[in-house]
């Protein structure tokens, strides 16, 4: 008798089973919608990432969500089904969203593990700090991944539910297109003509529109399919008039629907052109975290690679199978305070990730390896068809940390904010095209910058009388260039005579002091030299007359950037190196054939007019005419001799320009924690994404501990029996055999086949509904009944079981709250039983 009392609760539990699988036109709808909302969301994202792998990233996501949410629906897997679902990630997320870490073996797979689950949390903001289209880049298409599989885990699980709770599967529809915007270009698309009709963004609004669509079609459809399901088993038994009342429903949805998405069209239609073609997004606010502002003027240190120690130091090689850029470029300084060139703070000079590069002319594959270079600058020849490829025991770390400036194509690495060193290596397509002219008209018809500020400069220009075009550009920082002698140090002491000793056997230059800087006072004690001498020249034709200017490429490519200026063309300071042996160089800087050393170091400046193409220009003073003192009106021999100075004494450099290095002596220790901090960081993001994942799933069975002992530890007995109880419709409710009975707590008790059940749910409707109560002992009694059966019914579940029953939600949810409070059933006299 007893086994047939348990078979009962068992077959009536599979009955329960059974009723709750998803119907087959509810499953179908359920992975449609979710379907539709990956596509729309590739869709959305493609102009992110503008790479087919969006759609495979985007179908195996939804594949992988749907098929798991709608297994553990169909088989009650409760709170497995979420510990399933980042299962599923976490064996996906690297061959889906980090697919170039399986070029490098098991290591790379490894470390494209510890990437893509770090992007779960970091991932959003990387990818607002790159340029679109960012492709494939690291682990850029974890974000896709991440939203497409939450939505549809949404989408179904909300389908599936069945009631009141289907029709919301419709508001996840609209995530996925939402990611698209909010991620995407600050840009919208091209208007569309269609006759006299323009519509504003048609892109964004078709995505939009066909969200809110299918939104309506699923709410209007979801919403009577109960309904239509009991009509078909005829369990509603209505009488054949009422019919018309299930008519007028059917309408009412269909209207709602309709009206639904004719305000998701005429809010689109009316929205679109009010964005216009422009709008605030998160990536026009968010920059990176880079060191570039920290990092002192390259301009200003730019004497130092003139010093001996660093003047034959060879600071990197060049390589490469075909033609060589004539140029690479390294720091670029666009801004100016009256002390210092500078990288430009705003848009100009942001630095971004470079996820892809962009089509060149005459391409070129460029080998540089670094060797006494220090700095955060790349020597890059742009435009840039790729990213570089990073070589070495560095490249992961530098790769990690290579920024570009798409205003002025300036180049960093930063790995730990200290730049490149020795043995860091990388190659990379370059352009070998030959450099841009100037426009012939500048940007600007007025002056760019404050000439009364800058009286000396403002002399010279006045005394030139040169016209404010490409011509006359040209002839002015020629002049300035011819009026000028090169000279490095204040003084050719110990530790400066180097490059004197390198120019003096071919061009005959002997050493002039000049001071170092390139302030506003420095360039103007530079013009106040050149019309000086212009003055005491008078109108002699000859040019040895007219040089004055001492000071090298610090000084005189400043003077150059401010020229243009004047003259209303955009200017900025470039350094770098040239390229291609002595004869490309000028006099004094030479060009570098393949090691390129602290000599082969130059500045130069880059102009655009109305154009719009950056063209540089090289300022670098002669080195073959050293300046001569005139007075007013004296001419020159027309062949000179340099006698020899028997008196000349070195000048002592003034307080504050001590050639003692003092850089700091780097600590081994230091440098050991930081090669290690970055695998430290990684194991460490890595982990706190993982805990992030599983923090939900640990709160369940805490909760539910914390519940068992407020439960036990209830003073009053009475409560204590109830909370028994309670714990024993939960324990039950959670391991998949919720009771269906609506009766009292003894039909439940019969249902569930609890061994004692009766005199329990007897004990507890005594201890709510007698005067008298209960003590004690008998609640203790309750407690080691449901103990029991509870302990059965684990040991009967098996470990799977077991852990489903433990992260299971069900007992949480308020149906089942409810289901614990049943009235007791009485008997036909109308006493308790």
């Amino acid at each position: 008798m007893s086994g047939e009392v348990r078979s009962a609760p068992r077959r009536r539990a599979r009955r329960s089973n059974t009723s709750r699988r998803p119907s087959a036109a509810i499953s179908l709808g359920a992975l449609l919608l979710s379907a539709a909302a990956a596509a729309l969301g590739a869709a959305s994202a493609m102009p992110i990432y503008r790479t087919p792998q969006v759609w495979l990233v985007a179908g195996a996501g939804w594949a992988l969500a749907a098929g798991i949410v709608w297994c553990g629906r169909r088989w009650g897997w409760g709170l497995m089904t979420p510990v399933a679902l980042i299962g599923a990630f976490v064996a996906a997320v690297v061959p889906l969203a980090v697919p170039g870490a399986l070029a490098t073996g098991p290591a790379g797979w490894v470390r494209g593990l510890s990437d893509g689950l770090a992007s779960v949390a970091l991932g959003w903001k990387q990818l607002l700090t790159l340029t679109l289209p960012v492709g494939s880049y690291q682990a850029v298409l974890v974000p896709l991944l991440v939203v497409t599989m939450v939505t549809t885990a949404a989408v179904v699980a909300l389908a599936l539910s069945g009631r009141r709770t289907a029709p919301f599967a419709a508001l996840p529809v609209l995530v996925p297109v939402l990611f698209g915007v909010v991620f995407g270009a600050s840009r919208v698309s091209a208007p569309l003509g269609l006759g006299p009709l323009r519509i504003e963004a048609p892109r964004e609004l078709v995505l939009w529109a066909g969200a809110c669509l299918i939104g309506a079609v699923w709410v209007a459809w979801s919403s009577g399919i109960e309904r239509r399901a009991a009509l078909r088993l005829g369990r509603l038994g209505q009488p054949e008039e009422r019919s018309g009342g299930a008519r007028r429903n059917t309408a009412m949805r269909a209207l709602s629907a309709a009206v639904i998405a004719v305000v998701a069209l005429g809010a689109g239609a009316l929205i679109a052109p009010a964005i216009g073609s422009d709008r605030t997004v998160p990536r026009d606010s968010i920059d990176p975290q880079l060191v570039v502002r920290q990092q002192t003027s390259p301009l200003a240190s730019y004497r130092s690679a003139k010093r001996d120690d660093e003047f034959d130091r060879t600071l990197f090689t060049v390589s490469g199978d075909g033609a060589l850029p004539a140029r690479l470029r390294m720091a670029v300084l666009d801004d100016y305070d009256g002390v210092d060139f500078f990288v430009d703070p705003g848009e100009d000079g942001r630095f971004t990730r470079f996820p892809s590069g962009d089509p060149i002319a005459e391409p070129t594959e460029v080998r540089i390896r670094i060797d006494g270079y220090r700095g955060i600058w790349l020597p890059v020849a742009p435009p840039l068809a790729e990213p570089p490829a990073f070589l070495g025991p560095r490249a992961s770390e530098l790769g990690d940390s290579f920024y570009i400036s798409r205003g002025s194509w300036a180049a960093i690495a930063v790995p730990g904010g200290s730049g490149l060193r020795t043995g860091d290596e990388y190659s990379v397509r370059m352009s070998a095209a030959s450099d841009a002219k100037p426009a012939e008209r500048p940007a600007n018809a007025k002056p760019l910058i404050d000439l009364e500020r800058m009286p000396q400069l403002k002399r010279w220009l006045d005394e030139q009388r040169l016209p404010a075009d490409r011509d006359g550009l040209l002839e002015a920082i020629d002049r300035l260039r011819q009026r000028g002698y090169l000279s490095h140090s204040l003084t050719d002491g110990e530790g400066e005579r180097n490059w004197i000793t390198a120019l003096a056997p071919q061009y005959g230059t002997r050493f002039v002091p000049s001071a170092g800087g390139h302030s506003v006072a420095r360039i103007e004690q530079l013009f106040q030299q050149l019309n000086e001498q212009q003055a005491a020249a008078g109108e002699t034709s000859d040019e040895r007359a007219l040089v004055a200017g001492i000071g090298d490429d610090e000084q005189f490519s400043a003077a150059a950037a401010l020229i243009a200026r004047a003259m209303g063309y955009d200017s900025r300071v470039v350094l770098g190196v040239r390229l291609g042996g002595e004869r490309a160089g000028v006099p004094g800087i030479p060009a570098c054939a393949e090691a390129c050393t602290g000599e082969n170091l130059a500045a130069w400046i880059e102009v655009r007019g109305d154009g719009g193409d950056w063209a540089p220009l090289d300022t670098s003073p002669q080195v073959a005419m050293p300046p001569v003192t005139l007075d007013r009106g004296e001419q020159l021999p027309e062949f000179p001799t340099v006698p020899e100075d028997r008196n000349a004494t070195v000048a002592d450099p003034p307080s504050g320009s001590s050639s003692d290095s003092t850089d700091p002596v780097p600590d081994p220790q230091r440098n050991s924690f930081a090669a290690l901090w970055p695998i430290l960081k990684s194991v460490g993001l890595s982990a706190l994404a993982l805990v992030l994942l599983a923090l939900p799933l640990l709160f369940v069975p805490v909760a539910k501990r914390l519940r068992i002992r407020r439960r036990r530890q209830t003073a009053a007995p009475e409560i204590r029996a109830l909370g028994a109880w309670d714990e024993l419709v939960d324990g039950y409710t959670d391991s998949g055999a919720a009771p269906r009975s609506r009766g009292s707590r003894r039909d439940v008790a019969e249902e569930l086949g609890v061994a004692g059940g009766d005199w329990a749910a007897w004990t507890v409707d005594r201890a709510v509904y007698a005067r008298e109560g209960i003590g004690d002992a008998e609640a203790e009694q309750v407690w080691a009944v449901v103990d029991e059966a509870l302990l059965e019914r684990r040991q009967r579940i098996g470990f799977w079981g077991r852990m489903r029953a433990r992260f299971s939600l069900r007992s949480l949810l308020p149906e089942a709250r409810r289901a614990r409070t049943r009235r007791p059933r009485r008997s036909r006299g109308g006493s308790r039983r």
